[in-house]
């Protein structure tokens, strides 16, 4: 195998992960942090890895696809779905790939859900706000539930926030229902959907994420629907805020 050449920009605590995993795989030929001069990149690549903050990603992973590079980007892609859309589109029309985060997806678990009430809980110690956990985690199980929380059959969502934590219910047209929880200022790990223990994997998912993307036939078209989804599902619960 061949390996890619890649690029990275971002090298954050999630960042180094990703970082030490692509050492493994493929060529790292750079790696810049978000406020270094990107007109200076070495363009010897197959593809560039953006794994910076959130409200960096637009004009990065614009610039990139408009040189042509392939690309990879941390969630979510961008903060509106209007912005998600125009780098997607912007991928297409310059004959890129552009691949969004999805770690979830490749942790191999089997999700059964119920016609009527699920129960989606994420806990742990870690920083940030309510609004936040929306980003940072709510975010997973939105692509995790795709298949089965379509955003046209959204009836409505109820909202209750404190500092650290966040619940919300997405009501579906046929009554099927989804509780979310998630709480930041836990001792005990946890993530669950439906009891299924997502904290608990045999594999290493980030491995297979990337080996996914770089080297065997990744989904692009499904990855990136289900990008502008979780965007568009996010600003939703946000505008139902109390």
């Amino acid at each position: 195998m061949i390996k890619k050449k890649v690029g990275v920009i971002g090298c954050g605590k999630w960042g180094r992960l990703i970082i030490n995993e692509l050492k493994k795989i493929s060529t790292i030929k750079f790696i810049y942090n978000s406020k270094n001069n990107l007109k200076q990149f070495d363009n010897n690549i197959d593809w560039i890895f953006i794994l910076t903050p959130n409200k960096t990603h637009y004009q990065i992973v614009s610039f990139f696809l408009k040189k042509k590079i392939n690309v990879f980007c941390e969630k979510p892609l961008t903060l509106t779905s209007n912005k998600a859309i125009k780098l997607v589109n912007l991928a297409k029309s310059n004959g890129v790939k552009l691949y969004i985060d999805d770690i979830e997806n490749f942790k191999k678990k089997n999700i059964k859900l119920n016609e009527g009430i699920n129960s989606i809980i994420r806990t742990k110690k870690d920083f940030g706000t309510s609004i936040s956990l929306l980003e940072r985690l709510a975010y997973h199980d939105l692509y995790l539930l795709r298949k089965k929380l379509i955003y046209k059959k959204i009836v409505s969502i109820t909202v209750k926030k404190k500092i650290k934590s966040i619940n919300f219910k997405i009501i579906l047209q046929n009554n099927t229902t989804f509780n979310f929880y998630y709480d930041i200022n836990s001792k005990i790990r946890k993530h669950l959907i439906n009891k299924i223990n997502f904290e608990k994997f045999k594999n290493n998912p980030i491995s297979d994420m990337l080996k996914f993307v770089l080297y065997k036939k990744a989904n692009f078209k499904k990855n990136n629907l289900d990008a502008i989804f979780c965007i568009m599902v996010i600003k939703k619960i946000i505008k139902n805020i109390n």
